[in-house]
């Protein structure tokens, strides 16, 4: 007996071991510590807006996730970027919107937008696109975006490339023969304000020449060509405002930045990062005004398909109510505010009436006790009696107004005390003349 005790005792303490066991391992796997995941991102040349920009977001990453990191890649552009996400060498990428892309790249945001920009020394007298007859012209490398689009702007306008002498390299190279002298303009598409841009326009200020932006026109035509660029335009004063560069409002093409990744990366890692890119924008854009530009795809036009992860992100972040129908509350607002703001009018207006009423049967108060004593003085009785019927008529006006709500409480307070001290100075006023009557006047009166 004791032993089959001791089995039962020793079967429950088992039982209770390893329900402990069991629960101390789930909660080692739900709590445990995991490496985030590393997601490489190649964002174009070193000390570019996006790089910038990326930059940002991987700090923020850091100090806001436990699950991801972000590594950065410098590449020489957005076409490289493509074919490393194509390619499985990086997981994620900025491309321009108008470069061709695999069929396993996704799109997750779109990270800003880049300009076609045609600069010109003005020794070189371009102005215009059909000045660049005859002159040197710089293109980025064969096959960019740069490049590519001058090339649609030269056919669309039927520019005479046969007496174009142009050559294609590195920007930053075509930069540097362009401070030295060795050609007339450039072309290339970058980020306004992007600081290679900036610098290399303060170096051939100091030399005392100046750079020119010769307007690209007709951007709507050709975006029917090229559905993937914008109207856009490089405002007076983007790169310096005294004196300003450029000196006017310029046209031009303007190409959207999609933040892309493959479409093997983990479903869970993009979400992460989607989230924190929409969630975090205003805390990113305190870092640098380049998140401004961060925006979901669009789906009006052509793009690429969304990658599983951003998508859980966009169709999960439903916005609360009050931001859903923010237009139809705010009009709601103002409609109760233009109506608070009425009846509170209506109200001053009926308060200021019933205010104006009481002082008109208050003047006739004042007439009357001053009749009274007009009589009084002269022992007219007729004429005191006329004032008490005269005060009697008046309380009757007074009261049909009250029960009408065409005097408040309180006027009709007051007019009542003042009522009440004519009506009994006209009483003691009849006595007082009554006394001083002959015997046979008191009867009659």
């Amino acid at each position: 007996m004791v032993r089959r005790s001791v089995l039962v005792v020793g079967s429950y303490a088992l039982l209770a071991a390893l329900a402990v066991a069991a629960a101390v391992a789930s909660g080692w796997y739900v709590f445990r510590e995991t490496p985030p995941v590393t997601l490489t991102v190649a964002v174009g040349g070193r000390g570019g807006n996006i790089d910038q920009l990326m930059t940002e977001v991987s700090d923020l990453v850091a100090s806001q996730s436990r699950t991801i990191r972000l590594a950065i890649v410098h590449t020489d552009g957005s076409a490289t970027n493509a074919r490393l996400v194509a390619e499985g060498k990086v997981a994620m990428a900025s491309v321009q919107a108008d470069i061709m892309t695999a069929p396993n790249v996704r799109v997750v945001a779109v990270v800003g937008r880049e300009h076609f920009q045609l600069i010109a020394r003005r020794s070189s007298q371009i102005r215009s696109l059909r000045d660049l007859a005859g002159k040197r012209l710089a293109l980025p490398p064969e096959g960019t975006s740069g490049n590519q689009n001058f090339f649609a702007l030269a056919q669309h306008h039927d520019l005479p490339l046969g007496e174009i002498k142009v050559t294609a390299g590195p920007v930053n190279d075509n930069f540097a023969a362009l401070e030295r002298g060795d050609i007339d303009a450039i072309a290339f598409v970058r980020a306004l304000r992007d600081p290679a841009t900036i610098e290399a326009m303060r170096r051939v200020q100091q030399r005392g020449d100046a750079f020119v932006f010769v307007p690209v026109e007709q951007a709507s035509a050709i975006r029917l060509v090229k559905p993937y660029v914008t109207e856009s335009s490089i405002s007076q004063g983007t790169y310096q405002g005294f004196p300003p560069v450029p000196e006017q409002d310029t046209p031009t093409l303007a190409i959207g930045i999609n933040l892309v990744a493959g479409a093997d990366v983990p479903e869970a890692a993009v979400e992460e990062l989607t989230r924190i890119l929409f969630d975090e924008q205003l805390r990113l854009a305190f870092r640098t005004p380049l998140a401004a530009g961060i925006a979901r795809p669009s789906q009006g036009g052509p793009s690429l398909p969304i990658h599983p992860g951003a998508k859980v992100y966009y169709d999960g972040a439903k916005p609360f109510l009050l931001v859903r129908y923010r237009d139809e509350i705010t009009f709601l607002i103002s409609m109760l505010t233009i109506a608070y703001s009425g009846l509170m009018m209506l109200r001053l207006q009926i308060r200021n009436r019933r205010k104006i009423r009481v002082s008109a049967y208050n003047d006739k108060l004042i007439e009357i006790a001053s009749r009274t004593q007009e009589a009084q003085e002269v022992g007219d009785i007729a004429a005191l009696h006329r004032c008490r019927s005269d005060l009697n008529l008046l309380i009757q006006r007074v009261m049909k107004d009250f029960s009408e709500e065409r005097i408040s409480d309180q006027g009709f307070h007051v007019f009542s005390l003042s009522w009440e001290a004519v009506r009994a100075s006209i009483a003691e006023a009849i006595g007082e003349v009554r006394a001083g009557m002959p015997e046979t006047r008191r009867s009659a009166a």
